[in-house]
């Protein structure tokens, strides 16, 4: 059996925390450009919660301080990198609907 998801392992607190940063309506804290929060998930431009340290790298999914809003593609191509790391600056966040 493998690891359990620690997004998961407090389904409420993770669903509080994910209302709350809807209605707040912040912008992608990595490209600056605003969300549609009426997206599907899935869709590349819908809201993610995104870990600032991220949970590989001993980061706390239910740390309010530890998260903001961003849209699903710039929080895939960021994946676990962290400012500071090789290659976090200028990473290339295309702004385009055709991938």
């Amino acid at each position: 059996m493998g690891k359990k998801n620690p997004r998961n392992a407090n389904g409420n607190a993770r669903r509080k925390l994910r209302a709350r940063l809807r209605a707040e309506g912040r912008p992608c804290h990595l490209c600056g450009l605003p969300i549609n929060y009426s997206l599907p998930a899935g869709d590349p431009w819908s809201f993610e919660v995104d870990e600032l340290v991220p949970v590989s790298r001993g980061g706390d999914p239910l740390d309010y301080s530890n998260v903001d809003a961003a849209h699903r593609i710039c929080n895939q191509r960021r994946g676990n990198r962290m400012d500071g790391d090789e290659g976090a600056k200028g990473l290339p966040i295309v702004r385009s609907r055709l991938f």
